[in-house]
């Protein structure tokens, strides 16, 4: 190969691996975080992902669940002090291109694009966050375990459809579990469900705001029994028992939406954030109405008490 053709073939590797991106990386703050991934031979950020804004001033932080401003909730509520001018995001343009204002379990605030990958049409070209920053993100979500024990099925058996299940959020699990020809498949039903309203009861998770990521089943004490079998002899029988576990975690949306590779999978991740905005938002709303007439009832209580002793 002549040495014109060994420089060509450098000068195009070299143009193809600057318009590569290998890793994402995520700043995080208090109420700002802002994601850039760099190039992978020069080393500085080509295109902006995502971009933070601080917007603490928008909505009232909460301890449980997750919240996502609109359009008329920054219009109304955002100000000149809360936004400064040299902020990259401007508030008329949010919304155009289908941004997304979502709040992590951290507090802070996330202005995530529509469109995940920008000018890269490619899976394979998709920016990546750093594993570390997943985990921190991970490591704050709070999870809730369940368990069956001495379960009369096979475990082997017992595995299918508990993979079945692992991987989804809780709400698309108990509605496809429904409808799986399975003998045990109400039984894990039941066990998600329980879960599910166990989170509810101590953390005040609904199923919409959960996601399955452990369901499997192992060996429980198996009952030995004797096979019968010809000329007289006699082998082992082994009735199988099983234990099954399950564990659910609380959904980090704007994780999720970030690590969407495709338009349609980020859609996807947008609306069930809405959904379950709007069930935390009527459930925390029925809560408090439940809390005041308790303490109305208390209030009447304690008042016919003052009056029976007078």
């Amino acid at each position: 190969m002549s040495l014109v053709n060994k420089m060509a073939n450098l000068a195009i590797r070299a143009k193809v691996a600057a318009k590569l991106p290998t890793r994402c990386n995520l700043s995080l703050g208090n109420n700002v975080a802002s994601v850039s991934f760099q190039n992978a031979s020069v080393g500085a950020p080509s295109s902006s992902v995502v971009q933070g804004m601080n917007l603490r001033s928008i909505s009232q932080m909460t301890n449980t669940g997750f919240m996502s401003t609109t359009y008329s909730q920054q219009r109304n509520q955002s100000t000149a002090a809360t936004q400064p001018a040299s902020s990259p995001l401007v508030e008329d343009t949010m919304l155009e291109d289908g941004t997304v204002i979502a709040t992590g379990p951290d507090g802070a605030k996330y202005a995530i694009p529509l469109k995940p990958l920008g000018n890269y049409s490619h899976k394979r070209h998709a920016p990546k966050i750093a594993p570390h920053i997943v985990k921190a993100r991970t490591s704050q979500l709070k999870t809730m375990p369940g368990a069956a024990k001495n379960i009369r099925h096979s475990p082997w058996r017992l595995n299918l459809i508990c993979q079945f299940a692992a991987g989804q959020t809780v709400n698309d699990a108990l509605l496809q579990l429904q409808y799986v020809n399975k003998v045990k498949a109400p039984l894990v039903y039941n066990l998600i469900q329980g879960t599910a309203n166990s989170a509810k009861t101590k953390y005040d998770l609904l199923p919409s705001e959960l996601e399955i990521v452990e369901c499997f089943a192992t060996h429980g004490t198996h009952l030995k029994r004797i096979k019968t079998m010809g000329r007289g002899r006699a082998g082992k029988m082994h009735r199988r028992f099983s234990h099954m576990r399950v564990v659910l975690r609380q959904i980090d949306f704007p994780l999720k939406i970030m690590q969407s590779t495709t338009i349609n999978e980020r859609q996807q991740w947008v609306k069930k954030m809405e959904v379950a905005m709007e069930e935390k938002a009527a459930y925390l709303e029925e809560k408090r109405e439940i809390e005041e007439l308790e303490r109305e009832a208390e209030a009447m209580k304690q008042k016919k008490l003052e009056e029976e002793n007078k």
